[in-house]
């Protein structure tokens, strides 16, 4: 995969955590080397997002730059091989995770409100998959959100996602929902109901008919050999 720019003098971690202000943690330069930076930063998002999204089929992309920059809540972790490209560095991973106002429902269709931490994209490059790059992607966003896989939501988890989750996470099933999310049975356990007292809730049918049919993934990366 060749890359407009210069992986490593963008990317100074090999795990690189990045928000709306398209700054990575620790850089540091006058106005102009930011925007320069910034600018080459969202190239190489773009670059991926686009792959992600075409790996997965999607008729849209997920993970874009001007996305990012328009989404506070959303946090997006970027994987590089500092030695590839001959060493300048190149992309191979990425996800990206943020905060939703959702609707659930637990097993006994009981409703709760919350806001959870949800997976939203999720994608290593085809040639670097299988070598556990996923799992390693994975952790380091549990310890940095200080999160655990039973506190997620997943926004359309394929079957492969399911997989990765049972055999690294003892997930060994998901609740799936009406609005293309699933989470643990374990997340009803300690999920903090977000409705306030004296609001009034919006009434939400459970996932009946045609609404509990699976839906195709849609966020989660099918391609993606989970390690």
């Amino acid at each position: 995969m060749e890359w407009t720019v210069p992986v490593n003098e963008v990317l100074r971690e090999e795990i690189t955590k990045v928000n709306y202000t398209l700054i990575p943690p620790g850089f540091q330069g006058d106005v102009r080397s930011i925007r320069v930076m910034q600018d080459s930063l969202s190239k190489l998002i773009d670059v991926l997002g686009e792959q992600s999204a075409s790996a997965q089929a999607l008729n849209k992309i997920i993970t874009t730059a001007d996305k990012l920059r328009n989404s506070p809540a959303h946090t997006l972790y970027l994987l590089k091989d500092a030695n590839a490209n001959s060493g300048k560095g190149e992309l191979i991973g990425m996800l990206k995770v943020g905060r939703k106002h959702l609707f659930l429902f637990d097993e006994r269709d009981k409703v709760c409100e919350v806001e959870p931490l949800c997976v939203l994209d999720f994608y290593v490059v085809p040639d670097r998959q299988r070598h556990g790059l996923g799992k390693m992607l994975f952790d380091h966003m549990l310890k940095d959100m200080e999160c655990s896989p039973l506190e997620m939501a997943i926004d359309g988890p394929s079957a492969k996602m399911e997989s990765f989750l049972a055999k690294n996470y003892g997930v060994e099933r998901l609740v799936r929902q009406n609005n293309n999310f699933a989470v643990a049975p374990q997340f009803f356990s300690n999920a903090v109901d977000v409705s306030k007292s004296g609001r009034s809730t919006p009434v939400v049918q459970p996932a009946v008919g045609r609404f509990a049919a699976h839906k195709p993934p849609s966020a989660i990366a099918t391609l993606l050999q989970w390690q």
